[in-house]
This record gives structure tokens, C-alpha cells and sequence, in this order.
């Protein structure tokens, strides 16, 4: 076998095992995607409070430790805040009914004396007997607290798995503030594009993640907003406390904003006032929970440069693909895309213009002899 023969078989499997190892990593990074991901994104959103922390320390290390607990005070810890208090709210409710119940004779007559107002009012508006309209809504009752339950369930697995995530993403933001510079250069580095159109494509996906935190932050001040108007609305007490517990909980994947007027619509239930119930309960679902598809696509079109449509397509997109954490990467996704092909178009313009037709085209005929 010749020199250049085995260079070339060399070449060849280089490239089988450069394969085979990039899936084997692939498929072990695989189960960390979500925090890593996550990790990116506070790293690129708070890079310029870890490089005005640097200034002040001098130190990179100090820097990254102080920025990542910078990040722990202002995001995780109201979070951890908000859900005690929840908690607390909720075992206070429980105590109280559980003290109030016996003197109704129970549970099941206590629920029965709560719906009779309704049930009265359904049968009128029907026509239909009172006691079918009464075991009708039983057993639709029975069938939510079921659902209830598997909810439940579901909620507490993801509430452990979002917990365990958040200290990932943590121990892995500090090294991403700690690394930065080195994995900016090794991105330059292994990137099969010119300096600057890398520099232009992470330029496009920074910008994106830095717009969605803006978005985050208009749709927690719309939604506490709307929160505050609906108890206002409800007579619930303390409207503008829990219109700013909703915002911080606005923050959280899957449970949002519920978290504050459902609790809130199952106390004015267990009050008998089931019409006020019922109003937070459509409030909370049609204007706190919907206002997150106008105002989030409303921010990032300002400062992405896309519109609103193609905004609202990479976000549902996104949350369907990739979960909770789509909601960053739909827009950053669409955002690169984007970028790719405006260089991809600028390239082939490029070479047009520099191709021997255009250059013959642009000198002309050449001119008689004298």
C-alpha cells in the first residue's frame, strides 16, 4: 500500500470513529440538554452584569461565583419564596375546612350544600329535575377531582425533575462565565465560516436570547397586572400583593400564573361565592394565561427585526418541540435560520458579481485599434 494510499484509509477512519464518537457523546449529553440549555441562556442574558463584576474583582473565577449567586438571589430564590408561601396558603385552607366540614356533616354534605345554589339555578334555566342536574354535577365533579389528581402527580414529578435542572444549570453557568472567552474562541476556531459571518450568526442568536428575556419580563409584569385586576375584580384581599406573586410565578414552566387565582377561585368556591369562582377561573385562563401569546411575540418582533407571525409560529413551535425551554429556542432557533440565510444569499450575490460573465459584463466591448 502505497504512502498517499494509506493517508487516505487513515482519512477514513478517522472520519468512521470522529462519527461514532460524536453519537456515543451525543447520546450521553442527550439526557442534559434541558439545563445545559437553560445554563446558555442566564450565561448570554447576565453577560453584562459577569463582565461588570469582573471589572470590580479582577478575578475570573470571582467573577463567575458572584454572577451565578447574583442569578440565585434575583431568579431562584423569589421562586422558592412564592411556593412556600403557596404551600403554607394551601395548609391553612385544608385546616379550615377540614375544622369547618364537621359541622356540616361532613364532606359530602358539605359539597352538596355548596352546589344546591347552582343546581337550583341549572334545573330553572333547563327545565330539568333538580336531582338530575344534582347527580350530573357530581359526577362531573368526581371526574375533575381525578383529573385533578393525575395532574397532581404529573406537577410533583415535574416539579422535582425543574428543581434538580435549576442546581444543574447553575454548577454549569459558572463554568460557561468561568470558560466564556475560551469557548468563544474554540467556536472561531472550529467554525467552518469566516470570522466575521460567525461573529454575525452569534451576534443574531444572542440577540434573540437577550429579547426573550425582555419579553419574559413584560409578559411577568402584563400577567401580575391582570392578576391584581382580576382579585380587584373578585373582592379576593390583597390584590396587588398576589398580582406580584403571580408575576414572579409567571416565571415558572407548566404551572404560570394558576398556581395564584386557581387556589384563589377553589377558596371563593369553598365560600359558596361560585360565581366570583367561576369569573377568576375564566379570567385567569383566558386573559392572564393568553396574554403571554400577545406580548411576548409583541417584544421580540421590536427587537429581533421578525414579525409578529413568524414570532408566534417559532414560539408555539418551539413549546411543542422542545417543551417549556422552546420558548427561548423557537426565537433563537428561527433567529439563526434567518441569519444563515441572509449570508447564504449575500455569498451567491457575492459570487455573481465576481464571476468572469459579470466582470466581462462590467468592462465592455473592447475598444477598435487606432
Amino acid at each position: 500500500m502505497s504512502r498517499e494510499e494509506r493517508s487516505r484509509t487513515g482519512l477514513y477512519a478517522l472520519s468512521v470513529l470522529a462519527l461514532a464518537s460524536a453519537v456515543l457523546t451525543g447520546m450521553m449529553l442527550w439526557p442534559f440538554v434541558k439545563p445545559v440549555t437553560f445554563a446558555l441562556v442566564l450565561a448570554v442574558a447576565f453577560e453584562p452584569l459577569y463582565e461588570r463584576l469582573l471589572r470590580w474583582l479582577r478575578s475570573t473565577a470571582a467573577a463567575a461565583l458572584a454572577a451565578t449567586l447574583v442569578i440565585v438571589l434575583l431568579v431562584l430564590a423569589p421562586l422558592v419564596l412564592v411556593v412556600v408561601h403557596i404551600m403554607q396558603e394551601a395548609g391553612g385552607l385544608y385546616q379550615e375546612l377540614a375544622q369547618h366540614t364537621p359541622q356540616q356533616g361532613g364532606w359530602a354534605a358539605w359539597l352538596a350544600s355548596l352546589v344546591e345554589q347552582p343546581v337550583q339555578w341549572m334545573a330553572q334555566r333547563t327545565g330539568l329535575p333538580a336531582p338530575d342536574v344534582r347527580a350530573a354535577m357530581l359526577d362531573q365533579a368526581q371526574n375533575v377531582v381525578k383529573l385533578l389528581g393525575s395532574w397532581g402527580a404529573a406537577l410533583l414529578t415535574n416539579v422535582t425533575a425543574t428543581i434538580g435542572n435549576a442546581l444543574l444549570s447553575l454548577f454549569i453557568l459558572f463554568f460557561l462565565f468561568l470558560e466564556g472567552p475560551k469557548i468563544r474562541d474554540g467556536i472561531y476556531a472550529w467554525s467552518p465560516l469566516e470570522r466575521d459571518k460567525t461573529a454575525a450568526l452569534l451576534g443574531a442568536i444572542r440577540e434573540s436570547i437577550v429579547a426573550n428575556f425582555h419579553g419574559m419580563a413584560a409578559v411577568a409584569v402584563t400577567q401580575g397586572a391582570l392578576t391584581s385586576l382580576g382579585f380587584l375584580l373578585a373582592g379576593v384581599p390583597g390584590p396587588v400583593f398576589w398580582g406580584a406573586v403571580a408575576a414572579v410565578c409567571s416565571l415558572i414552566p407548566v404551572i404560570g400564573t394558576a398556581a395564584v387565582w386557581l387556589p384563589a377561585a377553589a377558596i371563593l368556591l369553598f365560600q359558596g361565592a361560585w360565581g366570583k369562582a367561576l369569573f377568576l377561573v375564566l379570567w385567569g385562563a383566558v386573559a392572564v394565561g393568553m396574554s403571554d401569546n400577545f406580548v411576548r411575540p409583541w417584544v421580540l418582533s421590536g427587537r429581533t427585526g421578525m414579525s409578529g407571525l413568524v414570532i408566534f409560529f417559532a414560539l408555539m413551535g418551539g413549546l411543542q418541540v422542545f417543551g417549556a425551554i422552546g420558548l427561548f429556542a423557537g426565537p433563537v432557533i428561527v433567529s439563526a435560520a434567518a441569519a444563515v440565510f441572509r449570508m447564504l444569499r449575500e455569498q451567491y450575490a457575492e459570487a455573481a458579481i465576481s464571476s468572469p460573465a459579470a466582470e466581462a459584463g462590467r468592462s465592455g466591448p473592447a475598444s477598435p485599434p487606432a
